[in-house]
């Protein structure tokens, strides 16, 4: 993203956007880095060791015959988003809760659209010579960058969500635990 141009020419590309086609790995790399190029610092967004990690700590599920589909860059996208200011473990939680919620398109619609309201709404906080927030722009735009991931956090980390199982699969699985171990103190 350039000096000159307002946060919201940058928005998460719509569902359709992303390829409706099986891809291999280097393709989903070329893909995702070319749609977050104008966020990213690096020229390289993602790489094919983070894609690896995130299947093995279960962020995304693992690709079918190698190949990776919509679902999963999609996925891929968000959790680029969310790795700036939440821990992996944290992000698979709430990616499991988005998904169980809405499906993986609906959680990714729902992103897109929060995504983008928030870089409107920066738009309008963003410093500028008639905004007369700072002499120092660098300042103000780094204090406003630091306030909202400190903001982000506050209210991740007052969520209930974080100590509740994700899943009506896990809350069966922790009562069964439950009753192996009141059956093991029996014994």
């Amino acid at each position: 993203m350039s000096q000159n141009e307002p946060y919201s020419l940058y928005t998460a590309p719509d569902w359709r956007d992303f390829p409706d086609l099986e891809l291999y790995m280097d393709q989903v790399i070329s893909v995702l880095n070319k749609m977050l190029a104008p966020v990213c610092e690096s020229e390289v967004a993602i790489t094919s060791t983070m894609i690896n990690n995130y299947v093995k700590q279960k962020l995304i599920p693992p690709p079918q015959n190698k190949k990776y589909n919509r679902q999963h860059l999609a996925s891929l996208f968000m959790i680029f988003h969310f790795k700036r200011f939440m821990q992996l473990s944290d992000i698979a939680r709430l990616l499991e809760r988005m998904i169980s919620e809405r499906g993986v398109e609906g959680a990714y619609e729902n992103f897109r659209r929060e995504f983008s309201g928030a870089m409107q709404s920066l738009e309008k906080e963003s410093c500028t010579p008639e905004s007369g927030y700072s002499s120092d722009p660098i300042v103000h735009e780094s204090a406003l960058a630091f306030a909202q991931i400190c903001a982000a956090r506050k209210v991740f980390l007052a969520t209930d969500w974080r100590d509740e199982p994700a899943s009506e699969e896990k809350t069966e699985k922790k009562a069964k635990k439950k009753e192996e171990k009141k059956e093991e103190k029996k014994s």
